[in-house]
């Protein structure tokens, strides 16, 4: 399930990142502040900077995206905060050159909350500014010291100004905390990095900035449970990134770089590396709902990167040991097999109906076969099953950490794994009838808006994986995932990494159904 929940997550951080739109054409110039960024980051791991493209907003009216992806409540919010406390050239012209940050964290009663931090141009200007929205006809109350501001259709919002730093938020508690924060040290380093981010701002519309140490608290107001099993992923993840927002009309898509500062993340392995033209994908069938698709350009060097992952993780012994009694049992040497004849893919991935599975390519499916011949129990003569536990885990690492002694079957030069023998039924009924996810019109069209070349790419499937997601978030949020003004419309994503030299640059796409005019429909239908 870790696959889901991480592209659960990219989606919620798109969904949000939408939200700096409506603010986009409050701004003259880019400059960075450092006391509004670090309120900013005072709550929050999702932070959003606006640009100074002052057509912006116009330009963004034609993209009903924005709409479905934020949600019509958090969409109705947005819209009287701008239109209503922060239109106006009153306004603008007091915030001036200054930066405007929003950012998102986890509210109560499962709600995420968001705070809008930016400056005066003079903290002298503070009561032109409460004029400015008593103007509006504002009521402004003070409640335990912060101002509480009621608009004409009762909603409610909360101001602080302090000297002049502008905290503006529907919950007057992420406003107190921003204001009492001492910086940490991890603070000082997220706000190092969204300051040295800024070179991939100068063309963008705006910018998403993610510090994963924080995800975990934003992803509770999402997820029921523990950040355990799958999702432990999230806990402790010390990394950041940086998306920059690209306009279109049929999708969304956002591309910039992601640091990787843990050494015992296994992503960390592929920082390194040039990215591949993917292809192990091309065997997955057409009900699959995720996959997490890994390659590299020579396993032999990599290895090494991996073997020094296992060492840093203090499972190194253990895993010379399983090697070791695999060797000694079958009077072989596993070098010779996975080490020799794997290609340059491996690929995890889940079924609509919740199985996973796995699969490696080879150079030569017939000689890896032979190899395990003694070391495999047979299911029938299409599945083998290993006779021993961990093999697989010690070549390939974390991905392979579920399947401990799994089912396998051998065909076209690829090998493929799961915990369940009818799911590797399924797998090569599918693959045998040419019922392939790349034959469908979605991941057809998906791969003619990007690249197939990356050294980790994370997909999934919006209709494929209904039921799975049913099963992992709170009700709220699954209604608007499958709310026809909500997520409906969305297909698919695709979230790739790509090695550049110890970071990753980075892809997100979510793509959409094309729209059917009604003369295409009645021509489809009269046919």
């Amino acid at each position: 399930m870790k696959k889901i929940y991480f592209t659960l997550f990219i989606l919620m951080s798109a969904i949000a990142g939408m939200a700096y739109l409506y603010f986009s054409n409050l701004t003259r110039e880019t400059s960075y502040q450092e006391t509004s960024l670090y309120a900013a980051t005072a709550n929050s791991g999702l932070i959003f900077c606006i640009q100074n493209e002052k057509s912006v907003f116009e330009v963004l009216k034609g993209q009903h995206f924005f709409r479905k992806l934020l949600g019509e409540e958090k969409f109705g919010q947005l819209s009287l905060l701008k239109n209503e406390l922060m239109s106006g050239p009153t306004v603008s012209n007091l915030i001036g050159n200054h930066n405007i940050f929003i950012s998102f964290a986890a509210g109560k009663n499962k709600e995420i909350d968001y705070l809008v931090s930016t400056q005066l141009n003079d903290e002298l200007e503070k009561p032109k500014l409460i004029t400015a929205i008593q103007s509006k006809g504002i009521t402004i109350t003070t409640e335990n010291g912060i101002l509480k501001l009621a608009l004409k259709d009762s909603s409610l919002f909360y101001l602080n100004i302090e000297k002049n730093l502008i905290l503006l938020s529907n919950n007057s508690e992420l406003i107190k905390t921003a204001m009492v924060h001492e910086p940490t040290e991890e603070n000082h380093q997220f706000v190092a990095y969204i300051k040295s981010g800024n070179k991939f701002s100068k063309n963008s519309l705006g910018n998403l900035y993610v510090d994963f140490n924080k995800v975990p608290a934003i992803l509770k107001s999402i997820l029921p449970g523990n950040l355990n099993g799958g999702l432990s992923v999230f806990n402790h993840q010390n990394s950041f990134a940086t998306f920059n927002y690209n306009f279109s009309r049929e999708r969304v898509f956002f591309n910039g770089n992601s640091e990787i500062h843990d050494p015992k993340n296994y992503l960390k392995l592929f920082t390194a590396l040039s990215p591949q033209q993917n292809s192990i994908d091309n065997l997955l069938p057409e009900n699959t709902a995720n996959f997490r698709l890994y390659a590299m350009a020579d396993y032999n060097i990599w290895k090494k990167s991996l073997a020094n992952w296992f060492q840093i993780n203090k499972e190194d012994q253990k895993v010379n040991r399983t090697i070791q009694d695999f060797n000694k049992e079958y009077h072989l040497n596993t070098a010779d097999i996975f080490p020799a004849y794997f290609k340059n893919q491996f690929i995890t991935f889940q079924l609509k109906s919740s199985e996973n599975l796995a699969a490696v390519n080879l150079t030569n499916g017939d000689k890896v076969k032979q190899f395990l011949l003694d070391m495999s129990d047979d299911y029938n003569p299409d599945i083998k099953r290993f006779k021993k536990s961990g093999l697989l885990y010690c070549y390939f690492g974390e991905p392979f950490k579920q399947f401990s002694r799994p089912y396998y079957a051998i065909i076209d030069n690829n090998m493929i794994v799961s915990n369940q023998p009818a799911a590797l039924s399924s797998f090569l009924e599918a693959y045998r009838s040419n019922k392939l996810l790349i034959n469908t019109q979605d991941y057809i069209n998906i791969y003619s808006q990007i690249s197939k070349t990356a050294n980790i790419t994370y997909y999934i499937n919006r209709k494929n994986s209904g039921d799975l997601v049913r099963k992992t978030i709170y009700l709220p949020y699954y209604n608007h995932y499958i709310n026809k003004q909500g997520l409906e419309g969305f297909s698919s994503f695709v979230y790739q990494l790509s090695g550049d030299k110890g970071e990753f640059q980075t892809n997100l796409l979510l793509n959409t159904i094309p729209e059917i005019s009604p003369d295409t429909l009645e021509n489809l239908t009269n046919k």
